[in-house]
């Protein structure tokens, strides 16, 4: 073995150090050493140039003899002192000694990390000069290794008591001058030091915290732990006594805060249209005053981070590229410590898009019909004016987003608001063309009409047909399952509402009215359902009433189930659901006036029976009358536009899914004019079938606009 001499004891530190991390600073050749157990794993070998380098090492047991802790290679040495030896061996290390002649030294009692083992030496015991060391280590095998050092002692002058180190963390090698920890939790104070100390060095703690202390007295090289029980900052002072001489003193310091709380995360709204944002608002602390300030963000399982978050002050959130995420509160306190509880949040982006169809502007119309031709074309007919005078001219759009303008003398025959308009089915005449009966025809709007004319797509004309029997706006027109007979119902006569019903033969050459009823309700504002089993469902029109009706086109009206007390639903919507789910063939009735004539934010699901029965479901997110309400693609209902409980107009609309239980109501995006008395169809564009609104109280910046439901 090489003998190690005080000059090398500071190079082989380094190395060790490295060796212990089991990292490999530098490259092959760059790590100075004195022995193969002063070289780190990567480069294990002590090469002829004193480098550590590549290879395997021959020595099976090998010891050096580091030197004593916190002193520089040519410092003097007095007192006690702690002996730092390296050992290492293939086969692992039995025992490692350390001595002077016949003098043994003790391990210390605070033991060093392998590959270091430590030694207390009283140096007092030797006269002063070198002091020759021999240091031995036993492998588990039998092998054994050896070294020799020195030791400079010198007692005579009394060297000054050393403070090598004071610090505060979890381990010697990450500790420092500072610490901040949570109250209750645990942290060490390692203490380092030399010379003549007449005493184990002290400890305390300012301002009256000597209970945080486990012990208060530390060995050289040893450790004490402290525990957070104060709240504050707390001075801790490692105090080492001379013979004689003044005391050496330094001091760490530790701060202990409370807790961090996350107390709440509130969601505005789970599911968002697409394009919009949830509002989350997080509460939270850092504990009593006076407040150490930590760290909150909320993290979404989409990956966004939303920090420097401010306790009650609200952000905006939107799954970025995922149909749904969750957002979670985390909150730490200043030492790092993470709250208890976690509050989060799940927010859903729901289906559905606006475009805008084209750029015409047009007039305002409302009480205008949306009807949605066999060919693809949707014909948006009459309507009133910003005047409300009923207009004659009809608009024809195809999926391309022209919309030809049919006025003068290829408009329709008579102006027209607030009438209906009903597209025939596989009838023998008059198969495809859409039947226009009724409404108003003048200023106000006023002076209800009893004809009718029908649309022809394949002429592209508009040609008069036989009237209906007593004149009549915002009444029923149902096509029933024959696909050619068409129910016309209530109305009002301009003096008053109407209660009667009459059958339309559309499908007849020179089509035929047949009067039917009367209802039981003069009813005007309300609505009429086709059901899968041929009958027709009559809801609403009347003030104060809440009883529906059913129509048999075989035996006339008779009396249905009736709504809760105070649902007297008028310019509500109707809407039959289609699909697999267990809710299909049922109706869908929402919102509508009630009472005195305020929006209702009502939805009752309709299950046909003899007479059937309603069932209340979840409500519009927004009450709303004057509205539109069409079946999509999807089976779900979408809900549009309107009068909310302020008279406004709104752009707003929302979707009721049917799949489970009595169904749910969701956001989606809404349009970009707000739109009141207007009419939705559907409308085949690039393979998909969307869904095109018109009819706006003033002149709008997009006349047509389509709802994508995907």
């Amino acid at each position: 073995m090489t003998r190690s001499t005080k000059q090398t004891f500071l190079p082989a530190v380094a190395a060790l150090a490295l060796g212990a991390a089991a990292c490999s600073a530098g490259a092959s050749g760059d790590i100075p050493c004195v022995e193969d157990v002063t070289c780190p794993a990567a480069y294990p070998v002590c090469g002829p140039q004193g480098k550590c380098i590549e290879g395997t090492s021959a020595q099976k047991a090998e010891v050096t003899i580091v030197g004593p802790e916190g002193y520089m290679p040519t410092e003097l040495v007095g007192g006690s002192v702690r002996m730092l030896v390296a050992a290492r061996a293939t086969t692992g290390v039995a025992s490692v000694k350390l001595a002077s002649g016949t003098t043994n030294f003790t391990a210390s009692a605070a033991p060093a990390t392998p590959p270091l083992y430590a030694f207390d030496i009283d140096t007092t015991v030797f006269p002063d000069g070198d002091v020759p060391l021999s240091a031995t280590v036993s492998a588990g095998d039998g092998s054994t290794g050896s070294a020799t050092g020195t030791l400079h002692v010198d007692n005579a002058t009394i060297p000054p008591i050393k403070i090598t180190s004071f610090s505060v963390g979890t381990s010697p090698e990450t500790s420092s001058g500072t610490k901040t920890i949570t109250s209750g939790q645990t942290t060490k104070l390692f203490a380092s030091f030399a010379g003549r100390v007449s005493v184990p060095a002290t400890l305390s703690c300012a301002p009256s915290c000597n209970g945080t202390l486990a012990a208060t007295t530390v060995a050289n090289g040893g450790s004490v732990d402290i525990t957070g029980s104060t709240n504050g900052t707390l001075t801790y002072t490692l105090t080492v006594s001379p013979s004689s001489g003044p005391d050496a003193t330094k001091q760490v310091t530790v701060k202990v805060v409370p807790p961090a709380n996350a107390i709440s995360l509130t969601n505005s709204t789970p599911v968002i249209h697409q394009g919009g944002s949830a509002t989350l608002t997080p509460v939270f602390d850092f504990g009593p005053s006076p407040v150490v300030p930590g760290t909150a963000s909320i993290v979404g399982s989409d990956g966004s981070v939303y920090g420097n978050l401010t306790s009650g002050l609200s952000v905006q959130v939107a799954p970025n590229n995922v149909p749904t995420a969750t957002y979670t509160l985390n909150v730490f306190n200043a030492a790092g410590t993470v709250a208890s509880s976690a509050p989060a949040a799940v927010v859903s982006v729901a289906s559905g898009f606006w475009s805008s169809f084209n750029t015409n502007t047009f007039s305002a119309l409302r009480g205008a019909t949306v009807t949605a031709l066999d060919d693809g074309r949707v014909l948006i007919a009459g309507g009133v004016d910003v005047g409300n005078t009923p207009q004659s001219t009809a608009y024809l759009c195809d999926a391309t987003g022209a919309c030809a303008v049919k006025s003068g003398p290829s408009g329709m025959q008579s102006a027209r608001a607030w009438h209906t308009a009903v597209k025939i089915g596989s009838a023998p005449n008059n198969a495809g063309k859409v039947l226009l009966v009724g409404g108003y025809t003048a200023a106000g709007p006023a002076t209800p009409a009893s004809s009718a004319e029908f649309y022809d797509p394949q002429t592209d004309s508009f040609t008069s047909t036989t009237a209906i029997t007593g004149a009549r706006a915002r009444h029923v027109a149902v096509l029933l399952a024959d696909d050619r007979t068409v129910l016309l119902a209530g109305g009002t006569s301009g003096s008053g509402n109407l209660d009667t019903a009459s059958k339309y033969d559309a499908g007849a050459a020179v089509p035929t009215v047949t009067p039917v009823g009367p209802m039981a309700q003069q009813r005007a504002s309300f609505t009429g359902t086709l059901l899968i089993s041929g009958k027709v469902l009559i809801l609403g029109g009347t003030s104060g009433n809440v009883a529906a009706e059913l129509f048999d086109p075989s035996a006339g009206f008779s009396a249905g189930p009736s709504l809760p007390a105070g649902e007297d639903k008028r310019m509500h919507t109707t809407v039959l659901i289609s699909g697999a789910s267990s809710n299909s063939g049922k109706v869908l009735v929402s919102g509508g006036l009630t009472g005195a004539g305020t929006p209702s934010s009502t939805q009752f699901l309709y299950n046909p029976g003899s007479p059937g029965s309603f069932t209340a479901v979840a409500a519009l997110a927004t009450a709303r009358s004057n509205h539109a309400a069409i079946s999509l693609p999807t089976d779900s209902i979408l809900i549009c536009g309107g009068l909310d409980s302020g008279s406004s107009t709104l752009k707003s609309c929302e979707r009721y899914d049917p799949s489970s239980g009595t169904g749910t109501q969701y956001p989606t995006a809404q349009m970009f004019e707000a739109r009141r008395d207007f009419g939705l169809a559907a409308m085949l564009i690039s393979s998909q079938i969307e869904i095109l609104a018109a009819g706006s109280p003033s002149t709008p910046n997009s006349f047509v606009e389509t709802y994508n439901p995907n």
